[in-house]
């Protein structure tokens, strides 16, 4: 049966009407998606540079639903601003580099604006090697030689590589070293420095270009002697704990201690079947090979600047 309206609607049934179909009408709109992109920003230039920026500024867009936000290409990434924001400064570029920017508004919707007008800068300085870094002793004993070394480079961050005798043996950014380690052997450790022995220190620099400074003169260290009075071996490696780590064993203990070696300059030698296995200094982990199918019996010996070894710490193993 159909109902049929009124013939005289009254100023309520109107407005009745009006809301109803205004809500019915706001429902499909809410389901309906956004498909215009905002307007593409203008004018885009260049307000600043400096060896490691560029500040860019640029004409604002608009959008059909108001809310937006603004990508910034290319310089090897994008950055995304508000929409609030017309300029922008990007950091950590390279000086004496060309680079040509873009700027893009990309609306809630993932609406994607043409681009804008595309500008073009090289950066003032040159893409420069670090200088030749310099390098000084600072503390040597039996078994280690702390040294200091600086450089400069126009770009934000370095790295020093410090050889002894020509083998790289540690990459860090700090401008300072204690080594304990004639050469790094992976996986087992470092080969110790002795007492009175001549070692050879030279440190080159890389900045994040990729150029190389050249090599330091060489700082030649002698180590000290043992002191002849030490005979007191340092105490047990106690609580020793062997873990798999899927290929190899992570084997773990607590530090000893020496009535004169500082605890930075213990040495540990950790044995596997009577063979020695892994070298560490003033570190209580080593990774070690583990013979598979057989009980291994896994010992660790502190050592002191004096060559005193200490009682084993011990933990058996079947693989």
């Amino acid at each position: 049966m159909m109902r049929t309206l009124p013939s005289r609607l009254t100023a309520a049934d109107i407005l009745v009407l009006v809301v109803c179909a205004g809500s019915v009408l706001s429902a499909q709109g809410s389901r309906m998606r956004d498909r215009t992109p905002p307007t593409a920003p203008t004018g885009l230039v260049v307000a600043a540079v400096t060896e490691h920026s560029a500040t860019l500024a640029w004409g604002p867009s608009t959008d059909n639903l108001g809310s937006f936000s603004y990508v910034i290409c290319c310089a090897g990434t994008t950055v995304v601003v508000s929409q609030t924001v017309t300029s922008n400064t990007l950091e950590g570029l390279k000086s004496g580099q060309t680079y040509t920017f873009r700027v893009y508004a990309r609306d809630a919707a993932g609406n994607l604006s043409k681009s804008s007008n595309a500008v073009t800068v090289t950066l003032p300085g040159q893409i420069a090697a670090p200088t030749k870094p310099v390098v000084a002793l600072v503390d040597v004993g039996p078994t280690h030689a702390s040294l200091s070394w600086s450089s400069t480079d126009d770009g934000p961050t370095i790295w020093y590589t410090v050889a002894i005798d020509g083998q790289a043996v540690s990459t860090l950014n700090s401008k300072a070293g204690t080594f304990t380690c004639a050469a790094v052997l992976v996986p087992t450790g470092c080969a110790p420095l002795n007492q009175e022995t001549t070692y050879t220190f030279t440190v080159r620099v890389r900045d994040v270009e990729g150029n190389w400074s050249p090599v330091s003169d060489p700082v030649v260290v002698t180590t000290d002697p043992a002191d002849p009075n030490d005979h007191m071996p340092p105490t047990q490696p106690t609580n020793v704990t062997a873990e798999s780590d899927g290929a190899h064993l992570i084997v773990t203990w607590n530090p000893s201690a020496d009535d004169l070696a500082p605890s930075p300059f213990i040495r540990y030698d950790v044995h596997v079947n009577g063979e020695l296995r892994a070298v560490v200094v003033g570190k209580t982990t080593a990774q070690v090979e583990i013979d598979y199918g057989v009980t291994n019996n896994i010992a660790v010996i502190a050592v002191d600047t004096a060559d005193n070894e200490s009682a084993p710490g011990t933990i058996t193993v079947i693989s």
